[in-house]
């Protein structure tokens, strides 16, 4: 089991909060995933939120290059922590860093030790001087690359330029490794004190047709840096582009497979595979959605640079999978209008997830709450189900909270 792409584990590393999901309440999310900004200074046909950024999406409802002010920014990062949100994923959308208020609002939450993450093309770390802010209060960095040589990263980003292309981005990777090497940690102000780490470093790599020759040129190059991991995940085709149909498993095992287990040998203790998702390419129409209820995205709800509070970061844009907006409401009174939420819900499982893209980022989680959820509504007694809430939050939690590395990140 990989310490950090188990998002099943993470359900039962959070099961407390699973657990009043369960029983009907409404828990603060553990994890909420926040796009400061729509607008991209890359343009990669790949990009999971290509039709809410790129040019050729302009004519789409989803068109929207929004960068989310500093003052909602801050209204809403007050909210996360009075919420005692456990975690933020600063991601887009477009690129988070773009957004100038965010190195602040990093500071803040990082003071009311809410814990981050932040997926980012790492070309502009060095303009907007956030290496120090970054190493000081995140839990984790990962650099997108998706290629393993300059002239594919710069053709396949495709709005890339001169200060933002290949170069920029191994040299920002380098800056970023060396200050952590040499960093010294201070959070005086912080109003909880706890331990005290460096963030994970990693760099990642989305596998399509376009890029998947270059997976060994990749791994060869970050081999010799000192990232904590490379990731490898296929490609997830968002519902605006080539119907939405997910690659097939065929692509997988006759054309990435054998080159993966080559990858394998290179990087060793590095590599990191989100192998789950290669295995609901087997189970037909379904993908493995077995589940009939999207639970686990009441636990990691996404907010878009628009202000827009979305089921999750792939049905980001569609505002009718909207629960409210920022702009008009808190997102604590948001999070507590629980009839305007289920009403989002309900419509999601009447449409038997037609309009969810066939792979997604609540997926794996959704699998275990699902369990969780028909185990415990199975119980018949309030014994039974105070002896298997015991066990879960007494034993199973904190046994698999010591199991993983950044349990919060759901």
């Amino acid at each position: 089991m990989s310490k950090i792409f188990a998002p099943q584990s993470k359900v039962i590393a959070n099961v407390d909060r699973a657990l009043e999901l369960v029983k009907g309440d409404n828990p603060p999310p553990v994890l909420v995933e926040v796009d400061p900004s729509n607008a991209c200074n890359h343009g990669c046909h790949f990009c999971i939120s290509s039709y809410i950024h790129l040019p050729e999406s302009k004519g789409l409802r989803t068109y929207d290059k929004s960068i989310m002010p500093k003052e909602t920014l801050m209204m809403l990062c007050k909210d996360l922590a009075d919420m005692e949100v456990r975690a933020v994923n600063w991601t887009g959308g477009g690129e988070p860093t773009i957004n100038p208020g965010l190195k602040d609002t990093i500071e803040y939450l990082g003071r009311r030790n809410v814990k981050m993450g932040m997926f980012t093309n790492g070309t502009l770390l060095e303009k907007h001087n956030l290496y120090e802010t970054m190493l000081q209060y995140m839990s984790w960095i990962r650099v997108s690359v998706d290629a393993g040589v300059s002239e594919t990263y710069n053709s396949i980003r495709r709005t890339v330029k001169n200060k933002s292309d290949w170069s920029v981005m191994l040299h920002n990777l380098r800056n970023l490794l060396k200050l952590r090497g040499n960093v010294k940690i201070d959070r005086a102000y912080a109003a909880m004190p706890r331990k005290l780490t460096l963030p994970t470093i990693g760099v990642g790599f989305v596998i399509t047709p376009d890029n998947f020759t270059e997976i060994i040129d990749f791994a060869k190059v970050f081999s010799e840096y000192s990232v904590d991991y490379c990731q490898f995940k296929p490609e997830i085709v968002n519902l605006e582009r080539e119907d939405g149909v997910q690659r097939g498993l065929e692509f997988w095992e006759n054309r990435v497979m054998l080159l993966l287990e080559e990858v394998k040998v290179i990087l060793g203790d590095k590599y990191q595979i989100n192998d789950y998702k290669l295995e609901d390419l087997k189970n037909g129409n379904d993908f493995g959605r077995t589940y009939k209820k999207c639970l686990s995205s009441q636990l990691q709800p996404c907010i878009g640079a628009d202000g827009e509070v979305y089921v999750c970061t792939n049905l980001r844009g569609y505002k009718e999978y909207s629960y409210g907006n920022i702009n008009d409401k808190s997102f604590k009174e948001i999070w507590e209008d629980v009839e305007t939420r289920q009403s989002v819900m309900y419509r999601i499982e009447e449409e038997k997830f037609k309009n969810c893209t066939q792979l997604c980022k609540p997926h794996e989680s959704n699998k275990m709450m699902w369990t969780l959820y028909n185990l415990y509504n199975s119980l018949e007694s309030n014994s039974q189900r105070s002896q298997f809430e015991k066990y879960m939050l007494e034993e199973a939690m904190p046994r698999t909270r010591k199991q993983l590395t950044h349990y919060e990140f759901i």
